[in-house]
């Protein structure tokens, strides 16, 4: 897949290493994408600090158009 002048960004919570969230933002590069942050790894359950972070990465992706 090649994907042009398109943006995009990896969220994720998790319970053990949280790795996903890089090998998915690399996928995405690998694929075309345009990946401005490194993204958000939140441990278990976002409290509300972590569901505004991840709200702040959608404000930031939503920027670049």
């Amino acid at each position: 897949m090649k994907f042009k002048k398109k943006k995009a960004a990896a969220f994720g919570s998790y319970g053990w290493s949280g790795e996903s969230v890089k090998i998915i933002s690399r996928k995405l590069e690998e694929c075309g994408f345009e990946v401005p942050l490194s993204g958000v790894r939140q441990l278990w359950s976002p409290d509300d600090e972590g569901q505004e972070t991840c709200r702040e990465l959608g404000r930031h992706v939503a920027r670049q158009f």
